[in-house]
C-alpha cells in the first residue's frame, strides 16, 4: 500500500511539472468535458394571488460545473477524484456548438421550471393546462441509430401513434418502452408528414434508460397556471432541477413544512406525468449535498447505484422514480 502510495504521489508530481512545462499551451481546449460539484441552491420563489407558507428546513436542488477542459483542467481532473471528464461527442452532438448547447440547456430550465409548476399544482388539485408544437430536433449523437434518419429541424408529433406535444411528453412515453424496442416516429419535414423506425439504445450516461440519441426542445411550450409562480432559476441551466423545484413550490403552497425543519437535497429530472429521470454529475452532487451537511438526499433510480456510495451515519441517500414517491420518502424522514 505505501508503495502504491508513493508511486501515485510520484506520478502526480510528474503530471504538475509537465503542465508547467508546457504552460503557453495549457489553455488549449481538449477534447473533453469536466464536471466538478456545484453549489446547492435554495430557491427563491414568488407566487402571487395565492396563500404562501415559509418553512424553516431546506430543500437543496444540487448542481454541477459543465464546461469544455483545457489543458490544465484536464490535468487536474486527473488528479482530483471529484472531478470526472466525458468525451466531447458525449456532451456535444453532431452538429451544435458550444454556445447552442448553452441556450439549450437554459431553454431545458425554463421548460423544466414551467413541468415542475405543473407538477406540484396538480398533485394539489389544481387545474393545469399545457401545449406546444411537438419535438425539435436540434443535434444528433454520433452513435445515434437514427444519425441517418433524422436530421436537424425536425419537429416529431408522435411515437407509436401517441400524439407528443412535447419533449417532457416524449420522454415520459419513452420509459414505458425498454432498450432494445423498435418504435415508430413521426415526424414533420419540410411541411411533410414521414415515419421512421428506430430500436431503443441504452443512454449515453444512464444506465438501464432507454433514448433514441438526439438532443431536442420544445417550440412554443405554454402553460396556463390558476395564479403566476416565478422561480428565480439564475444562470442554472439544464433539466436535473424538476423534482427540487416542485417540491419546494408544493412546501410553499401546503401549510404543514415537509422538510420539518430539516436539510434535504435532491436532483432529478421531472416530467408532466410526475415521473423522476437520471441526471448528470450525480456523483459531483452528492458530494455538494454532503458539504450541505443534508441528511437526506434524493436522486433517481438511474443514478442510485452510483450515488449509494456516498452514504454514511449522517446522510441517507433514497432513489425515486416520482413526485408522489419523493414526497412519501421526505415524510418519513422528517418525522422522525
Amino acid at each position: 500500500m505505501e508503495k502504491f502510495l508513493k508511486k501515485n504521489k510520484l506520478l502526480k508530481i510528474i503530471l504538475i511539472t509537465y503542465t508547467f512545462a508546457i504552460f503557453p499551451f495549457g489553455f488549449i481546449k481538449s477534447d473533453y468535458y469536466f464536471m466538478s460539484p456545484g453549489p446547492p441552491y435554495q430557491w427563491d420563489i414568488e407566487i402571487e394571488n395565492a396563500e404562501t407558507y415559509e418553512y424553516e428546513g431546506n430543500l437543496y436542488q444540487l448542481t454541477v460545473r459543465r464546461d469544455e477542459a483545457n489543458y490544465f483542467v484536464y490535468v487536474w481532473a486527473r488528479l482530483n477524484s471529484q472531478i470526472d471528464l466525458y468525451p466531447r461527442e458525449v456532451i456535444l452532438p453532431d452538429g451544435v456548438t458550444p454556445q447552442e448547447l448553452s441556450e439549450i440547456s437554459m431553454q431545458n430550465m425554463m421548460t423544466s421550471e414551467n413541468v415542475a409548476i405543473a407538477v406540484a399544482l396538480n398533485s394539489l388539485d389544481y387545474d393545469v393546462q399545457s401545449e406546444g408544437d411537438g419535438v425539435l430536433v436540434v443535434g444528433l449523437l454520433d452513435d445515434s441509430p437514427v444519425k441517418d434518419k433524422l436530421i436537424k429541424d425536425d419537429l416529431i408529433v408522435s411515437i407509436n401513434n401517441e400524439l407528443v406535444r412535447s419533449t417532457t411528453e416524449f420522454i415520459s412515453k419513452l420509459r414505458t418502452y425498454e432498450i432494445g424496442d423498435l418504435v415508430n416516429i413521426g415526424l414533420i419535414r419540410n411541411k411533410q408528414e414521414i415515419t421512421i423506425e428506430t430500436n431503443l439504445i441504452e443512454h449515453v450516461e444512464y444506465k438501464n434508460e432507454p433514448m433514441v440519441g438526439f438532443l431536442a426542445s420544445t417550440p412554443n411550450q405554454q402553460f396556463t397556471f390558476p395564479f403566476d409562480v416565478d422561480i428565480q432559476t439564475g444562470n442554472v441551466g439544464g433539466p436535473s432541477a424538476g423534482m427540487m423545484m416542485a417540491l419546494n413550490v408544493y412546501n410553499l403552497l401546503t401549510e404543514d413544512d415537509i422538510t420539518n425543519g430539516k436539510k434535504i437535497a435532491g436532483t432529478g429530472t421531472i416530467e408532466i406525468d410526475g415521473s423522476i429521470g437520471p441526471v448528470g454529475g450525480v456523483k459531483q452532487k452528492v458530494i455538494a449535498a454532503k458539504r450541505a451537511n443534508a441528511g437526506l438526499i434524493l436522486v433517481p433510480f438511474a443514478n442510485y447505484e452510483e450515488a449509494s456510495v456516498f452514504a454514511d451515519d449522517n446522510t441517507q441517500i433514497v432513489a425515486v422514480d416520482s413526485f408522489d414517491n419523493a414526497l412519501n420518502v421526505i415524510f418519513d424522514f422528517s418525522s422522525r
